[in-house]
């Protein structure tokens, strides 16, 4: 592997190589932490005429509402307290 500047472009240089009965090639550490990929992080993989592009899937953060907004279990929302006032908290 090699990995070269040009012009403020990042140029590595790869080999593909068989993985048991797939082929794959070895991304440099230096490559991750530039586009602060981890393994087990999803990419995308496209073709775009002859050159093979491979692209980081940013991760959505959900509200919380969104997270919920599919929810179809039981809810039970009750109060739970159990201290005596303390102060001039009026109930």
């Amino acid at each position: 592997m090699k990995i070269n500047k040009n012009n403020g472009t990042l140029i590595i240089t790869a080999n593909i190589k068989k993985w048991g009965n797939s082929t794959g090639v070895l991304l440099p550490k230096v490559l991750l932490d530039l586009l602060s990929i981890k393994t087990n992080d999803p990419v995308e993989i496209s073709i775009d005429k002859k050159n093979i592009i491979i692209s980081p899937i940013k991760k959505k953060h959900l509200s919380l509402a969104e997270r919920f907004a599919d929810y179809e279990g039981e809810t039970s929302q009750t109060e739970y307290w159990n201290d005596d006032p303390i102060g001039k908290e009026i109930f």
